[in-house]
C-alpha cells in the first residue's frame, strides 16, 4: 500500500469516527450518562390500597412524615436528544387539618437546597444562579380556603387552592390532591405545572442544553395523625 493511499484511508477512518461521535455521542450521553429518570410521583398501590391495614377516619390533625418526597420534572434537549430531568428531596414538612368534613390548614414546605438530580453539575447550577437557594431556601404552599372532602375514606381527589411561593414569588394555584388512607397513615400525591417566568426563575438553558420554559412540581406525602 503506497503512502498516499494509506493517508486517504486514515483520513476517511478519522472522518467516520468524528461523524460517529457527533451523531452517537449525544444519544449515548442521554441514555447512559443521564439514564432512566424516576417515574412520576403517584399514590402507591397494593391491590387498590396504598398499604395493608384498615382505612382510618380522616378527621383530625395531620403532619407530614419523613417518608415524604417532593421535587421537579422538566424536559430538556441535550445536544439534540430529548431527555426528562427529575430532581427529588425528602426534606419536606407540613400539616393539614380535617374537621367536620372540611380540609383546611394545608401547609407544605420544601428545603430547596436539598433537591438533587443524577448530575452534580446540574444541581450546582440549580442551587446557584437558577434557584439561588441561599437567598430562597424554601418553597411553600399554603391553603387559602377550606375544601369539603367527599364522604367515605378514599381514595378520592380534591382540588385545593392556595399560595405557592417559589424563589420569593407567590402565585395562587389550584392543585388536585389524590388522597388515600390505610392503617395509621394518609398518603397524598399531586403535581403543579410551573412556568419559570411566572416565578422570576432565570432561563435555565446553557450552551448545548435547551430547557423548556416550564416544568412540573410533584410530590408524594405521607401524613400521620398528630
Amino acid at each position: 500500500m503506497n503512502r498516499t493511499r494509506a493517508l486517504v484511508i486514515a483520513g476517511v477512518a478519522a472522518l467516520v469516527l468524528v461523524v460517529a461521535i457527533v451523531v452517537a455521542g449525544p444519544w449515548a450521553y442521554s441514555r447512559f450518562i443521564v439514564g432512566e429518570q424516576p417515574e412520576e410521583l403517584r399514590l402507591p398501590t397494593n391491590g387498590g390500597q396504598i398499604a395493608d391495614g384498615d382505612p382510618v377516619a380522616l378527621e383530625g390533625e395531620w403532619t407530614v412524615t419523613n417518608n415524604s418526597v417532593a421535587g421537579y420534572r422538566v424536559d430538556e434537549i441535550l445536544w439534540g436528544q430529548d431527555v426528562t430531568v427529575v430532581g427529588r428531596t425528602d426534606q419536606v414538612s407540613g400539616t393539614a387539618s380535617i374537621d367536620d368534613g372540611a380540609l383546611s390548614g394545608v401547609s407544605v414546605s420544601v428545603d430547596m437546597a436539598s433537591v438533587e438530580t443524577d448530575d452534580e453539575r446540574r444541581d450546582n447550577q440549580y442551587r446557584g444562579r437558577i434557584m439561588d437557594t441561599e437567598t430562597y431556601p424554601e418553597s411553600t404552599f399554603l391553603q387559602t380556603g377550606d375544601v369539603t372532602i367527599p364522604d367515605g375514606e378514599g381514595p378520592f381527589t380534591v382540588p385545593v387552592t392556595g399560595d405557592l411561593t417559589v424563589r420569593g414569588v407567590t402565585r395562587t394555584v389550584t392543585v388536585d390532591l389524590d388522597v388515600q388512607s390505610a392503617g395509621d397513615a394518609v398518603s397524598v400525591s399531586g403535581s403543579v405545572p410551573v412556568v419559570f417566568a411566572d416565578f422570576d426563575i432565570p432561563e435555565p438553558s446553557i450552551a448545548g442544553i435547551a430547557v423548556d420554559d416550564s416544568g412540573v412540581i410533584e410530590f408524594l406525602l405521607e401524613l400521620e395523625r398528630v
